[in-house]
């Protein structure tokens, strides 16, 4: 067995039908006297002031103005909507985009953070932000941005339509998939990996199918805290490459999905523990061939082209990833990730 160094945070997680009413009590845990909630516009405001009437005096008001990819002027405006407010901390409810901008703000100002995610992306449980600009993602890990507590109420999850049920569920198995192969990977993060990949397995295509099926719901949460805990130890070539996307203004989600298993069918030939860890979780001898298909029964974009990805954008996203000397589990060349992006293209 190689060397590891395993070294996880300390965060609080709660998690079961109705959680929701316990988020003035976990913040009066916290020490957060004047929260501001940070939602995106829409349904997720409607739900943002939900969570600000449950918090009472608690809530120093809401900010609901996350965008995906957390743009250099929506942070801009959170940090100043957090100082005007006089926030001493912040609950993010919603998915990456609100978890992310929090993030940032936590980042700048040094504010606790209270997670409600909404979705399966995983954002809640790691130390990365990300910021854009123009055709340019920006990321990078500091231990100020993980979220102190994290409340999982699969009652939230509900109405979550079946595109962004298999979109953000398909963004933490990429986190499953990529934490089995990365040079950071712990026996913890792999049995992380490993059981997470399994209830994704079971339980994600019966969300998607009835998305009234709680117990699903449920299953892809728990999922989802795993799949994000794995997250934290390190990225690898799918990750770096989804956030070299993502500047380029690409979905989230879609794009994590999208190229997922083109990546698993390049990297996994170097990686057979990873390999055979998958195969065991998903009941197939074909792990990249069984995310393939998943994909394929999901309705969601199956083409980067069909998230508005330009093919004469491949040599600068290729060129940008090499630049990057990637090596584990193998070494990917420009021109490697131009046959993975021309595939999944």
């Amino acid at each position: 067995m190689s060397g590891f160094v395993h070294d996880a945070p300390a965060q609080r997680v709660v998690f079961g039908l109705g959680a929701i009413a316990r988020v003035a009590d976990e913040a009066a845990r916290l020490g957060v006297a004047r929260a501001l909630v940070i939602a995106t516009p829409g349904s997720g405001a409607r739900l943002g002031a939900r969570v600000a009437d449950l918090l009472g005096a608690r809530a120093a008001g809401l900010h609901a103005e996350a965008v995906i990819h957390v743009p250099r002027a929506v942070a801009e405006t959170g940090l100043a909507a957090a100082r005007n407010a006089k926030a001493d901390g912040l609950v993010a409810v919603g998915g990456g985009s609100a978890i992310g901008l929090a993030k940032i703000i936590a980042r700048d100002l040094s504010l606790p953070i209270l997670a409600l995610p909404t979705t399966y992306s995983g954002s809640e449980a790691t130390p990365i932000w990300g910021t854009s600009e123009g055709e340019r993602k920006t990321t990078g890990r500091d231990v100020k941005v993980l979220p102190r507590v994290i409340v999982y109420d699969p009652e939230l999850t509900l109405g979550l339509p079946p595109a962004v049920t298999a979109a953000s569920a398909m963004n933490a198995i990429a986190h499953c998939v990529e934490g089995l192969w990365v040079p950071e990977r712990t026996p913890v993060t792999m049995a992380y990996a490993t059981e997470a990949m399994r209830r994704f397995g079971e339980h994600l295509p019966r969300a998607v199918a009835d998305g009234s099926d709680r117990v699903a719901r449920g299953e892809c949460l728990v999922a989802a805290w795993l799949a994000g805990a794995v997250l934290m130890f390190g990225t690898g070539l799918h990750h770096k490459l989804a956030h070299v996307l993502g500047g380029f203004g690409l979905p989230h989600a879609e794009t994590h999905a999208i190229i997922l298993p083109h990546v698993a069918r390049f990297n996994l030939a170097a990686a057979p523990e990873a390999r055979a860890r998958l195969a065991t979780a998903l009941g197939d001898d074909d792990p990249a061939g069984a995310l393939e298909r998943m994909l394929r029964g999901f309705p969601i974009p199956q083409r980067l082209r069909d998230v508005g990805f330009a093919e004469a954008k491949i040599a600068d996203a290729a060129a940008q990833i090499a630049a990057q000397q990637l090596k584990e589990p193998r070494p990917a060349s420009g021109a490697d990730v131009r046959a993975i992006l021309s595939a999944a293209f």
